[in-house]
């Protein structure tokens, strides 16, 4: 038996090598290592591409339906549109009532390329700082810096980066790629993931909502009116968060703050439990179906009501063990609501 795969071995070896042989010859003799695949014509060709760079008529809002490049938007003293891309990639382009529409046809083109990298193909646009936009990006991927944005964002495979924007409403749907948002000040901003993380810091929003399918939740130095997060599959973090309402929901994930302040807290755990550190919270109702809960708050212990229920685990209140089932009922302002299925609960409030 091992003499048999050794042989193996050694054919497959020897098969490797030989195909390295002729693809090298291959290439001296004048061989391609990038072609496209017309899927039309059911036949290899070689690549065209095509770079133009020009001025546009000013616009404040954009219409961008893009098939198959990296878009890229950035501030400008002046309108303009640079481009690298395949010759039937090209888009149409033109500009009417302040308005920019750039279109890309379908592509029945496939990029090849062996033993090199692929070309990135991409479009820029040059804009002034304040823009109106309706964009589809079916895959590529789209970059935005310094120009503030209002209108929907589409993207169906590529990643998002959203850097130095501000504006009054803004939604986005990512199905299969991360979404980052920096440095950024929205009354509302709303964003659908189905695939990849979704991250937010130095940001002030009004009204924040966050859904995502798979890949979790990270917020850092976040300032909100109110936040509606959910996770269905990744967990969800909160660093520096400071909000007044917060209502959190992670089916498969454990929900994380640190250093946080938030005055009403609903968060809801199915597999994974809560953690707090260093945090400030006014009153909490929070729901571990599978997993502990565990506070460390900045404050008074004695401003605080509490209803605790465990089914399986234990207790704590400052170091204090108390009943599977402790109610402590004075009539104060503030209190947290914890129930857990599996797993302990511990608050440590000082």
């Amino acid at each position: 038996m091992k003499k048999f795969i050794l042989i193996v071995v050694i054919i497959n070896a020897l098969l490797l090598f030989l195909g390295g042989v002729l693809l090298g010859l291959g290439i001296l003799l004048g061989g391609k290592t990038s072609f496209s695949f017309n899927l039309n014509d059911k036949e290899f060709i070689e690549p065209v591409y095509v770079d133009n760079s020009f001025d546009l008529d000013d616009f404040s809002s954009m219409n961008i339906d893009i098939k198959r490049a990296k878009l890229y938007i950035e501030e400008s003293d002046k309108c303009g549109i640079e481009y690298h891309l395949l010759e039937d990639l090209v888009p149409e382009i033109n500009v009417e009532n302040e308005k920019l529409s750039v279109v890309q046809k379908d592509n029945n083109f496939i990029p090849v390329n062996i033993l090199t990298i692929q070309e990135e193909q991409y479009i820029k646009i040059y804009a002034t700082k304040d823009q109106i936009v309706d964009i589809q990006s079916s895959s590529g991927g789209v970059e935005i810096k310094n120009v503030n944005i209002d209108g929907k964002i589409t993207s169906q495979s590529g990643s998002l980066s959203i850097e130095g924007s501000e504006g009054d409403s803004l939604d986005i749907k990512v199905s299969s790629g991360r979404t980052t948002i920096d440095n950024v000040k929205y009354n509302s901003l709303k964003s659908d993931q189905s695939s990849g993380k979704f991250i937010i810091k130095d940001a002030e929003v009004a009204t924040l909502n966050v859904r995502s399918l798979s890949g979790g939740i990270d917020m850092e130095n976040v300032t909100a009116e109110s936040i509606e997060g959910n996770s269905t599959s990744g967990g969800v973090d909160f660093t520096n968060v400071n909000a007044k309402k917060a209502n959190l929901d992670v089916t498969s994930g454990s929900f994380n703050m640190d250093g946080c302040e938030i005055d009403d807290l609903i968060a809801e755990s199915t597999s994974g439990g809560v953690k707090a550190e260093d945090s400030k919270i006014k009153n909490a109702d929070l729901d571990a179906t599978s997993g502990g809960v565990n506070l460390n708050l900045t404050g008074d212990v004695n401003d605080y009501d509490f209803d605790l229920n465990v089914s399986s685990g234990s207790v704590r209140v400052n170091d204090e063990k108390k009943d599977g089932d402790y109610i402590l009922n004075n009539g104060k302002d503030n209190k947290i609501k914890v129930e857990t299925s599996s797993g302990s609960i511990n608050i440590n409030i000082n």
